[in-house]
């Protein structure tokens, strides 16, 4: 009896230090954003099989995508100012409930500007494809590059590393096509065109509906492409 004593006695303050563990665990970030979709899903189901528009704002701002796609189905999950980290660590909940046909992936300049490093921001975008594609060995991929803007100028050199990077995964891979965006929202000399972004002069960092304008004119025939490659009767 006195040793079932001393047991508890030594037990109970473990417990209730690991459920007060437990009950500190902090927040996942945007967890309201992923629960509105969810909620949003359940109650009006998406298209199965459609263009998906996966990413973190750069996505999310893109709020013509429907129309700028059409005929095909749009599903954007832009959310937050996510991290490629964020997006697959989501996607059992936002990305393979929909079993895509085309994605648009939108994600990663917020993990160079916070300072990761280009090859990890590459692996976690590989992680997406390859789980997409496990379900769907004929998803096709329109993967962005890491748009170099003055608001993340210091880390310029860890994106031009990420998108050679980028650029050399998708030319490996099948119906992987790398759109380097800095083209038509950048001047020759890299500097951003102004009329193109939402924030004004070393804030700049997100397109407006200009910027958006010149991306899809840019993206729309890789998308065409794409569609086409990505039919699960092609052979």
């Amino acid at each position: 009896m006195k040793l079932f004593t001393y047991l508890l006695l030594f037990v109970t303050p473990w417990l209730g230090a690991q459920t007060a563990t437990e009950t500190a665990q902090p927040k996942i970030r945007f967890a309201d954003d992923i629960a509105k979709f969810v909620a949003q899903d359940k109650a009006n189901p998406p298209p199965q099989n459609a263009l998906l528009i996966a990413g973190s704002s750069s996505a999310r701002y893109w709020i013509t995508a429907a129309e700028d796609f059409k005929p095909y189905p749009v599903i954007n999950r832009g959310f937050g100012g996510s991290k490629t980290t964020e997006v697959l660590s989501t996607m059992d909940r936002i990305a393979l409930p929909y079993h895509p046909r085309l994605v648009i992936y939108f994600a990663g300049t917020n993990d160079l500007g916070g300072g990761s490093r280009a090859e990890a921001v590459v692996e976690n975008i590989r992680q997406f494809v390859e789980r997409i594609r496990k379900e769907n060995p004929k998803a096709g991929f329109v993967i962005m590059a890491g748009l170099k803007t003055p608001k993340r100028q210091v880390h310029w050199a860890e994106f031009d590393k990420f998108n050679a990077l980028l650029q050399k995964y998708c030319a490996a891979g099948k119906n992987l096509t790398f759109v380097d965006h800095n083209k038509v929202m950048n001047n020759a000399r890299g500097e951003a065109i102004a009329a193109y972004y939402r924030e004004e002069g070393d804030n700049a960092m997100h397109a407006n509906a200009a910027g958006y304008a010149e991306i899809v004119k840019l993206v729309r025939p890789v998308v065409d492409k794409a569609w086409k490659a990505s039919d699960p009767a092609a052979k």
